[in-house]
C-alpha cells in the first residue's frame, strides 16, 4: 500500500469512524483534545442491541478512543496540532496555517506524512493497550476502513 493510500485511510478514519467511536464511548471530540483521562464509558440506552453486545461495543469504542488520544499525544507537536485542528476543530487549511504560523503550502505538503505517522502510532498503541490482533484497526490496510 502506498503512503497516499494510508493517508486516505486515515483521513476516512477521522471523518467517518472516529465520530462513531466517540458516540459509542459517550464522548465528544473535545475529550480527545483535553488533558483528562478517559474513564468510565457512558452507555447510551438508545441502541436496541442486547445489553452484552452494547457493553462490548461501548468498551471497545472506549479502548479505540483511548488509543487515538494516546497516539496523538505521542506525535510531534506540529503533527498533533494539524490533525486536531483539521479533524476535531474542523478548520480549513488557510485557518490552520494562520493559527500555527506556517505557510498553507507547507502544511498541505506535509499532511500525508502526518496522517501516515498517526496510522503507525495508532496501530502500535492499540497493541500496547492489549487490543486483540483481530480487533486492531490497521489503517495501513484497505479492508479496515469502510
Amino acid at each position: 500500500m502506498t503512503k497516499d493510500e494510508v493517508a486516505n485511510n486515515t483521513r476516512k478514519f477521522f471523518k467517518n469512524k472516529v465520530p462513531e467511536l466517540l458516540a459509542y464511548a459517550g464522548y465528544s471530540e473535545s475529550a480527545l483534545l483535553s488533558s483528562h483521562d478517559l474513564n468510565t464509558p457512558k452507555v447510551s440506552s438508545s441502541n436496541k442491541n442486547s445489553a452484552e453486545s452494547l457493553i462490548f461495543r461501548v468498551d471497545m469504542s472506549l479502548q479505540y478512543v483511548q488509543a487515538i488520544k494516546l497516539a496523538l499525544n505521542t506525535m510531534p507537536p506540529l503533527y498533533k496540532q494539524v490533525i486536531e485542528l483539521t479533524y476535531f476543530k474542523h478548520l480549513k487549511m488557510f485557518q490552520i496555517a494562520q493559527q500555527i504560523g506556517y505557510a498553507e503550502r507547507t502544511i498541505a505538503n506535509s499532511k500525508n506524512k502526518m496522517l501516515k505517522e498517526f496510522a503507525i502510532r495508532f496501530f502500535a498503541v492499540q497493541a500496547r493497550l492489549g487490543i486483540e490482533d483481530k480487533d486492531i484497526i490497521d489503517l495501513t490496510k484497505t479492508k479496515e476502513i469502510a
